[in-house]
């Protein structure tokens, strides 16, 4: 393993579960993805929690390119035998095709209504059946938001 990538992916989990400023958390989150590169760069003999570590820190990204590129990754970790990275996996996918206005798939993304409530984001694509989604460690749609909810602590932007 890769302890540069573990040291940023626990960096990045201890960040979401503090309580500092969004504008340190994204500083935080674009120098992580600047080191991730330079490791992906130069590292050639990773393993498939390096890949996962490495996704995750994508996924927290601004742009397209980072989504894309965390779903790339986690592909990679799936395909190496990381299972765990399955929802990681259809996240970043996702969230990709949601910033291209899209459709996502498999229902992992969500956004504060105007109640400022948690809801999925839509649109959704009815195509994808739960079936799919299990494959992907994605929890039915009727089950998302409350999976979701007690998942991750949520935490809410104040801008």
């Amino acid at each position: 393993m890769n302890t540069q990538l573990r040291k940023l992916y626990e960096d990045d989990i201890a960040d979401r579960n503090s309580k500092i400023a969004d504008e340190i958390l994204n500083e935080n989150d674009r120098q992580r993805i600047v080191q991730v590169e330079n490791i992906l760069s130069h590292e050639h003999d990773l393993s498939a929690l390096d890949y996962h570590h490495a996704a995750l820190i994508f996924q927290h990204g601004e742009k397209l390119a980072h989504y894309k590129q965390a779903h790339i990754l986690a592909i990679k970790a799936v395909e190496l035998g990381d299972d765990s990275a399955r929802w990681l996996a259809a996240a970043s996918l996702d969230r990709s095709l949601l910033m291209e206005g899209k459709a996502q798939k498999y229902g992992t993304q969500f956004k504060l209504n105007d109640q400022n409530e948690w809801e999925l984001a839509q649109p959704i694509d009815p195509n994808v059946t739960d079936k799919e989604r299990a494959k992907w460690n994605v929890p039915p749609l009727k089950n998302a938001l409350k999976v979701y909810r007690q998942k991750y602590t949520i935490r809410v932007c104040l801008k």
